[in-house]
């Protein structure tokens, strides 16, 4: 069993950790990774955009990182911004659980080896992404 704890640093709303975890299962489930713990670390902005520049050398906000820790079992951790995500929600017409669901699948995706450097690796886990959306939002 994995243990998913959700640190909301900002509010989203009536939209609660069940749903995001639901999505780190569905993906984990799916693409056969057995983990010990993914903390899931809602921040805002100027949060995000530190994690990114002391860790990664970006000196930019982003929506998601996500922080592979050990692999055996899996521990990781994925920070998303949830400013970002508003932005992102309302420029591709969806709702905030939507986006927020396909960050968190996102950033399991990348924990199960899945890349997006390229444009042919962004379009096949875009693909991926919109199969584990289309499993869990109703």
């Amino acid at each position: 069993m994995t243990y998913i704890p959700v640190r909301f640093e900002v509010r989203t709303g009536s939209i609660g950790a069940a749903v995001l975890r639901k999505g780190v299962e569905r993906v984990l489930r799916g693409e056969k990774l057995k983990a010990g713990t993914v903390s899931i670390a809602l921040v805002d902005d100027a949060t995000i955009h530190a994690v990114n520049k002391k860790f990664l050398g970006h000196d930019c906000a982003t929506d998601v990182i996500t922080f592979p820790l050990e692999t055996e079992p899996l521990d990781a951790e994925i920070v998303i911004s949830v400013e970002t995500a508003r932005r992102q929600a309302r420029e591709f017409k969806v709702s905030l659980k939507e986006e927020l669901l396909r960050l968190v699948i996102h950033g399991t995706l990348h924990l199960a080896g899945w890349r997006d450097a390229s444009g042919r690796d962004r379009e096949k886990m875009r693909d991926r992404e919109n199969y584990y959306i289309q499993k869990l939002i109703k």
